[in-house]
């Protein structure tokens, strides 16, 4: 299932509140994928180390889910679209060019 899908489908599926146990049981086999098909992990295995938890709305499990992604799930890493690269330390202006007033 795609992330975009997944509330949706936590919302029709599950009845709240309800128990990380309960979810596990219901939903656990189903596969979330990742932008890397190969990469993709289960309900189970997103939430499976959390131990025990209750969730009041599809929202709340939602976010948990998505808190507990792996890096597989994130885009580029380290990507800056507002320029620059994040590896350079600032030591202020290079030349005048950079100067700005």
């Amino acid at each position: 299932m795609q992330l975009g899908n997944l509330e949706a489908y936590l919302e029709t599926e599950l009845q709240y509140p309800i128990e990380l146990e309960s979810v596990l049981d219901r939903i656990g086999a189903l596969e979330v994928e990742a932008p890397n098909e190969s990469d993709t992990d289960t309900v189970a295995a997103i939430l499976g180390p959390l131990g025990s938890d209750r969730y009041n709305s599809a929202q709340e499990l939602l976010e948990t889910i998505l808190g507990n992604l792996s890096e597989e799930y994130i885009g580029r890493k380290f990507y800056d679209d507002r320029g620059g690269n994040h590896l350079e330390v600032a030591a202020g202006p290079r030349d005048e060019a950079d100067i700005s007033f």
